[in-house]
């Protein structure tokens, strides 16, 4: 009897400055992975296509290893329809990509094909192999360039009515606050992303994430001030979150969170200053565990959860 060929899944993961992608195997390991500088400058027509040669690259590797290629999933920045996979709503990171079918474009071969929200895939990556494992309510909060927000309810993600929930970092904190790329102005992203805080930081001389947080580590009090001031702003907007979905957990992620583990008790402290008590009688605020492959995880696995 011929020997099965072992399943895999098809991840994409598009950021504003790369594209990750690669081959996962069912127990969400990653085989394959591969990153390159997506070409959003470029336009739509070439960022597509990137996609799809990305896909067909993929595509191609699990053949000569004799894999069979399972679903195809793409995790892409602004409100993703996960029904028609059609990107409905804007991305500050990537200017014109709403109205794409990712969907149809990355359909190939007859390959089941799916299509949602980044910060959505890092939640379902969670949900499945991470830190919200057997949990009916989270919020996935990822810390970078700016602040993504996948949330998780009756344990499953929750899109929203019209796939735009989790927007956790355009939440307004600073009324007629800093402007913001939304077009709206006191964004929390503004406020307490790493962006945010790298502003701040290279005032100070500061001229690298590394640099700032090699001196908070080393004593300097104004690298940890800055830090400080970053994790209650981040704090403070969570903690409305909190209030309004009342989660078991809420999973901090993100390259910072890493390289500075004393953040994640700073943010925590703030969001239990501000919390009404009833809503962190069940709150576990924790470190995501999958950290910045989980967007990649989390597209292969569309579909499935």
């Amino acid at each position: 009897m011929a020997k099965s060929k072992p399943p895999v899944f098809i991840g994409l993961d598009l950021g504003g400055t790369d594209l990750k992608y690669g081959l996962v195997n069912s127990d969400g390991k990653i085989l394959i992975s591969k990153k390159i500088r997506a070409k959003i400058s470029e336009g739509q027509k070439v960022l597509v296509e990137q996609l799809r040669a990305a896909t067909r690259e993929l595509l191609s590797i699990a053949a000569e290893k004799k894999w069979r290629a399972l679903r195809i999933g793409i995790g892409s920045p602004g409100a993703v329809n996960f029904e028609t996979g059609k990107v409905v709503g804007n991305s500050p990171n990537i200017p014109g990509w709403e109205g794409v079918n990712l969907k149809n474009s990355l359909r190939i071969s007859g390959i089941p094909t799916f299509a949602d929200n980044d910060a959505n895939c890092v939640a379902l990556a969670e949900l499945i192999f991470g830190a919200a494992k057997n949990s009916k309510s989270a919020l996935c909060v990822t810390i970078g360039t700016g602040i993504g927000g996948g949330l998780v309810l009756d344990g499953k993600v929750y899109r929203g009515s019209s796939y735009s929930a989790g927007e956790i970092g355009h939440t307004a904190l600073v009324f007629e606050g800093k402007p913001c790329a939304c077009g709206n102005r006191g964004c929390l992203e503004k406020y307490a992303s790493v962006s945010a805080l790298m502003e701040n930081a290279s005032k100070q001389g500061f001229d690298s994430v590394r640099a700032l947080t090699d001196a908070a580590k080393g004593g300097d009090t104004a690298a940890a001030a800055l830090i400080a001031e970053q994790a209650a702003y981040l704090g403070a907007g969570l903690a409305s979150a909190v209030n309004l979905v009342n989660p078991e957990k809420m999973i901090l992620g993100g390259g910072f969170v890493d390289v500075y583990p004393p953040f994640l008790k700073l943010v925590e402290e703030e969001i239990r200053k501000r919390v009404f008590p009833a809503a962190l009688l069940k709150l576990q605020v924790v470190k995501a565990k999958l950290g910045n492959e989980a967007g990649l995880v989390g597209a292969a696995f569309l579909g499935s959860k």
